[in-house]
């Protein structure tokens, strides 16, 4: 949607244009999981954070936005870090995820249900998906957030049925504002 294009450029075009490396816990939780060999795509990328990560330990990682700001502010981070990324700016409600392709998916906070096919079958037979976004709890600590962004409980295991679950907190306990899967997908 070209209002929501609009609205994460501007948030990028005022966001620190040299940030410090920051990985998300799933991901260092799940570190032994990650080979390093393969393509790595990194949906909704921001400032590039997972991508540069995923680089830094052997991935050829794309990552994937739609605020070119946000882009170019993980540009620097990868090239502060030593490493290469591969930038790509899209929108995600018209783009089409190449099918079998990448060895890694992740994607953190962000949320387009229409994706979750797509983002199953973009993996390779074997190829790892990690996924966290808020889920309904998270109204309680940001009550004038969009409910339609938010998960319910038990959803992600219901719409990721090609992924053979490593790690799942399906949104029922209200102490966690975020949801995950960390799976394999079968192929």
């Amino acid at each position: 949607m070209r209002s929501d294009v609009i609205r994460w450029q501007k948030k990028y075009q005022h966001a620190d244009p040299a940030p410090k490396l920051s990985i998300d816990s799933l991901l260092s939780n799940y570190i032994n999981f990650l080979p390093g060999k393969g393509l790595a795509l990194d949906l909704a990328a921001g400032s590039c954070n997972t991508a540069v990560h995923l680089a830094t330990i052997g991935y050829h990682a794309i990552a994937v936005d739609c605020s070119v700001s946000a882009l170019r502010i993980g540009q620097r981070l990868a090239v502060d870090t030593g490493v290469q990324i591969y930038p790509l700016a899209v929108d995600l409600d018209s783009w089409l995820l190449p099918k079998s392709t990448f060895s890694v998916l992740t994607c953190f906070r962000y949320l387009n249900r229409s994706l979750f096919g797509a983002m199953q079958e973009a993996l390779k037979p074997g190829g790892l998906l990690i996924y966290k976004t808020f889920n309904t709890h998270y109204l309680r600590e940001s009550p004038n957030f969009n409910s339609s962004y938010v998960l319910q409980p038990g959803e992600l295991t219901v719409n990721f049925p090609q992924i053979e679950i490593i790690d799942c907190n399906n949104g029922y306990d209200p102490n966690h504002s975020q949801s995950w899967i960390v799976g394999k997908a079968l192929g």
